[in-house]
């Protein structure tokens, strides 16, 4: 995808990876729209910078953002669905209504908007960008809840890409831990590695959608780690069980 000229949509544009990649896309010379639940957050401007306050868990609330973008761009030409977010807990009861939030949060808003790309795109060309997480394929404990929502992004793009018409991408990226405050909001707890800097992480993410890359990975290192898994399983499972443990230790002292 050539970026110059785009139209963008980014969700989650308030802080982290969001707010990063916003920045890169305007000095790509794209439009941008800057979804987010609070955009006063948002300390930046850019005469090509348009602020939507939306919680995008919400169906009316995605319908509402497609039809602002449509009213002001005319047409979407990227969407990056990076809005989410992660609960850092021991689940020791049943609890239907916190289980639900983070999946219609990570999973469902993602699937829907991803839904209705295609769906006011028709069979024109277009990229859609899925923000997964290093932890679809590493889960944690205590991150049990939004590793499973970002393992079924994974699961889905697998399949859903093969849907889609020719010169339409369904774009997934897989950050590993990013040094923004993640780990804070999720319930301060310790910073899985490796980890990276937010700017390197937007970086390749802005290269990977250039690219069309159907999968993107800002770490070598994690992507090494996967390799491994396929070529030499052992060394894999020893340091997952090492990161398993270390973060088991964390929760069971924080928890009791």
């Amino acid at each position: 995808m050539v970026l110059e000229g785009k139209n963008v949509v980014v969700t989650g544009a308030s802080s982290g990876i969001g707010l990063e990649l916003s920045k890169k896309l305007l000095e790509s010379g794209c439009r941008v729209i800057g979804a987010a639940r609070d955009t006063k957050k948002i300390n930046f401007e850019h005469e090509n910078l348009m602020l939507y306050n939306c919680d995008i868990s919400q169906k009316e609330n995605v319908d509402q953002l497609f039809e602002y973008s449509q009213k002001v761009f005319g047409r979407i030409d990227l969407f990056i669905a990076n809005a989410g977010f992660a609960y850092y807990e021991k689940i020791d009861q049943a609890n239907w209504a916190h289980a639900k939030k983070i999946f219609d949060t990570n999973v469902l808003s993602l699937v829907y908007s991803a839904e209705k790309m295609k769906e006011v795109n028709n069979d024109k060309a277009y990229n859609f960008v899925a923000m997964a997480s290093g932890m679809s394929y590493v889960s944690l404990p205590g991150y049990s809840l939004y590793s499973g929502t970002k393992a079924a992004i994974r699961g889905f793009a697998d399949a859903y890409r093969w849907e889609l018409d020719k010169n339409q991408y369904f774009q997934v990226a897989y950050p590993i831990a990013t040094r923004t405050n993640f780990f804070n909001y999720a319930g301060n707890s310790p910073v899985p590695w490796p980890s990276q800097e937010v700017s390197k992480v937007a970086r390749i993410i802005i290269k990977g959608i250039k690219r069309d890359k159907a999968n993107i990975y800002p770490s070598k290192i994690f992507l090494l780690t996967k390799y491994f898994n396929n070529i030499v399983p052992l060394i894999y499972k020893i340091y997952l069980k090492s990161m398993c443990r270390k973060f088991k230790s964390f929760i069971d002292k924080s928890y009791n």
